[in-house]
């Protein structure tokens, strides 16, 4: 049994792995030995492939969240703008995490039409021409392929790029992970665990509503308050749905992201009156130990769900 947990732990880090999100990265302009031409069109090209086989007909949905400026200066576009979020500065992949679940949430809950969607080729690429610059976000739903479920990462990409020369980049391509589920599905618990940042106590509201979104369409509706410690959890069959939650009337002075942590959600009301950027993260106090606590749950429920089906099979086959 050893070396069967051995292998199981190697895997599961694997497949975290696999499911590391597809961002892009703020390019500085001090670099650039040139200004962004907003007038010029913009190709786009994501490949959907897993274990070299390529994903056919796949739907994809292409969402304009942002437009750039000449000295790239990112403004949200009107279906995203009620969101409140802040483009400019990022510069860290856990600050585009935060950003792409957001962003997510909005689509979904708000039922927001895609500005593009095509389908892929026989070698599983999507293609995208005549583009505006800007920031998108391409989201596919999960893909069933024989007896197994796909689920492909959201890409969230800046058009254009600068290269590593200091040059903009117009025609973008790139690969879209993918992880697999098994043909045999395991309940699973999802949580939801509220955080406040940058205010005091005696300001926030007594409670919020938090709205949460099977496959787009709304599931259940809950209330979070200190009576619940601000959190819910609740079970379903990890049968490859794409869960989503929002939090709907924001406290005024507020900016909400949503940061999706494997099988759970952080919702983050920020207090922003104060002037502070909204994806700043917390560095110490209550919120870190809850996030620590979040990534340490999800990785030891998932340990431990593995190898229940690996004994599982190994008593059924004495």
């Amino acid at each position: 049994m050893d070396k069967r947990r051995t292998v199981i732990v190697v895997l599961l880090l694997v497949f975290n792995m696999l499911f590391l999100p597809c961002f892009a990265q703020a390019s500085s302009t001090t670099e650039a030995k040139s200004k962004i031409d907003t007038q010029k069109n913009c190709t786009l090209t994501l490949n959907y492939l897993y274990d070299g086989t390529a994903f056919e007909d796949v739907d994809v949905r292409l969402f304009k969240v942002a437009t750039v400026s000449f000295d790239f200066q990112y403004t949200l576009t009107e279906p995203f703008a009620s969101a409140n979020l802040t483009l400019n500065g990022v510069k860290s992949s856990a600050e585009w995490n935060v950003i792409s679940s957001t962003l997510e949430s909005y689509i979904f809950a708000n039922k927001i039409d895609a500005t593009y969607s095509v389908k892929t080729d026989s070698l599983g690429k999507a293609n995208f021409e005549q583009l505006d610059v800007g920031l998108y976000l391409a989201v596919v739903d999960t893909v069933s392929k024989g007896d197994y479920k796909y689920s492909f990462e959201s890409a969230l990409i800046s058009l254009p790029d600068l290269d590593a020369e200091g040059i903009w980049q117009y025609d973008i391509s790139a690969n879209c992970k993918a992880g697999i589920l098994p043909p045999e599905y395991e309940e699973k618990e999802f949580k939801i665990l509220k955080l406040w940042k940058g205010d005091e106590e005696n300001i926030r509201p007594k409670n919020v509503e938090v709205e949460i979104f099977k496959n787009g369409n709304l599931y259940e509706k809950v209330i979070l308050s200190n009576e619940n410690n601000w959190a819910f959890t609740w079970k379903a069959n990890d049968d490859g749905s794409k869960w989503t939650v929002i939090e709907r009337n924001i406290p005024k002075g507020y900016a909400m992201t949503v940061e999706e942590k494997g099988s759970s959600f952080v919702v983050t009301n920020t207090y922003t009156e104060g002037g502070e950027n909204p994806n700043d993260f917390p560095k110490t106090g209550e919120t870190s130990n809850l996030l620590l606590y979040v990534i340490i749950m999800n990785v030891s429920g998932l340990l431990l769900i593995i190898l229940g089906i690996v004994e599982k099979r190994r008593g059924n086959n004495e």
